[in-house]
């Protein structure tokens, strides 16, 4: 089976798929024509002292890798790690982040450039972030017996017959999975007998706590001095017009101060939310230009700060979660804010799981289906007044939870993979 799914992917799927990205992406799809660009690019490979670790991080997914190439450099800081990725996205990102040596895109997944750059990279091992496995990549790093780990799965419910043969498949190339709990390690034993698999819990958890024990400057001077504020973070329009119904008498009794910072800060879009704020008479300022945040909204026209903005407030709002795909909830927790997402949030493990999570009566996480169970849920908090012993069991579980980075390179300093 293992033969022929190879065999129907090489002969079909992998050029259909490369076709496609090089006739039609490459020209009505800029992030396709940046990636193809990326590929096409002459680099200089540094020499590396040692055989190089590789991870691979798809995108996002890097969040996942940067506690575990912290911890690798610090145990032993001679040692080369290499991050390759899939679209271009982070690509920036990723090369200027400490301890990365070098950063490349992940070839066209065809057996003469996935071979080609496995036997010039030689690493001592490879590590892929969550998901993003590509079969060529595999099989070749298999035969060139590389030991390969995937590492921060999860996998609650068990696959159909056709996918646990594509399972069976790529994760029969997998040296070690490493999953975030013990209910995923079952499924995937359930269907992969012969492949070590251990729940160590979630490296993204290392990476939130490591950023608040390391924040970002913020302007200090807009720190709000009330404790009654409101952080929305990577909000969509389909989460502000909810935020906007729900909030405005709160906002224009001054019981409530609000800080949102949009997904997408561009300057249409911040000029828009700067505008309905102001048919409603409420005091808005952006965050690159005001002397100081008294009241009302302060619209975070800046990215890369949200993390450290939870911090200024007592409860927590969490885009995307009104228009298709909550974003992630663990760094509002982690800051100690109840979180409140919108009725799209059964993509995201930590909103389901910290719903049944409590402080007192009040859940970790809390479900708003409107405008007015939102604002019921504000109204609560605002009474509740956000004790210190709410903030600090919010942070204590998400703590416990951490962890996963250090048992992951414990694993890679042992030689039985």
């Amino acid at each position: 089976m293992k033969f022929f799914l190879l065999f129907i992917y090489r002969t079909i799927v992998a050029p259909i798929g490369v076709l496609f990205m090089v006739s039609f992406g490459s020209f009505f799809i800029p992030k396709v024509r940046m990636g193809l660009r990326l590929r096409r690019q002459k680099r200089d490979w540094p020499s590396f002292a040692s055989r190089p670790i590789w991870i691979h991080a798809a995108s996002g997914e890097f969040e996942y890798a940067k506690p575990l190439i912290r911890e690798l450099k610090k145990q032993n800081p001679k040692s080369s790690v290499v991050v390759t990725y899939f679209s271009p996205s982070f690509s920036e990102a990723i090369n200027k982040f400490p301890g990365v040596d070098f950063s490349l895109p992940l070839p066209l997944d065809l057996p003469g450039p996935s071979r080609a750059f496995l036997k010039k990279l030689n690493p001592k091992c490879g590590l892929i972030a969550r998901t993003d496995l590509w079969p060529e990549i595999l099989h070749q790093a298999h035969s060139l017996k590389i030991p390969l780990i995937l590492f921060s799965v999860t996998k609650t419910k068990r696959p159909s017959v056709l996918v646990r043969s594509l399972y069976q498949w790529l994760y029969g190339y997998l040296n070690a999975v490493f999953t975030v709990s013990e209910a995923d390690a079952n499924v995937l034993k359930a269907i992969l007998p012969g492949t070590k698999i251990e729940a160590i819990g979630d490296t993204r958890f290392d990476q939130v706590l490591e950023r608040l024990n390391s924040p970002k400057p913020l302007r200090s001077e807009l720190k709000p001095k009330r404790p009654t504020t409101l952080v929305a973070g990577s909000t969509w329009w389909e989460d502000e017009k909810v935020l906007i119904e729900a909030l405005t008498p709160l906002l224009q009794n001054h019981k409530l101060q609000l800080i949102v910072a949009p997904h997408e800060p561009t300057s249409a879009h911040i000029e828009s939310l700067y505008q309905e704020f102001q048919k409603r008479n409420i005091a808005v300022q952006l965050y690159s230009r005001a002397p100081e945040f008294e009241s009302g909204v302060l619209i975070i026209d800046q990215i890369g700060i949200l993390a450290e903005l939870y911090q200024w407030g007592s409860v927590a709002f969490v885009g995307g979660s009104f228009k298709k795909t909550v974003h992630s909830v663990m760094e509002p927790l982690a800051a100690g804010c109840i979180t409140i997402v919108g009725p799209y949030h059964r993509n995201n493990r930590e909103a389901i799981e910290f719903q049944n999570l409590k402080s007192g009566d009040q859940s970790f996480v809390q479900v708003a289906q409107n405008s007015d169970q939102l604002r019921q849920i504000v109204a609560n908090d605002l009474a509740a007044g956000a004790p210190a012993t709410r903030i600090e069991e919010i942070r204590s579980a998400v703590a416990a939870r951490g962890g996963a980075t250090k048992k992951l390179t414990s694993v890679l300093l042992r030689s039985d993979l």
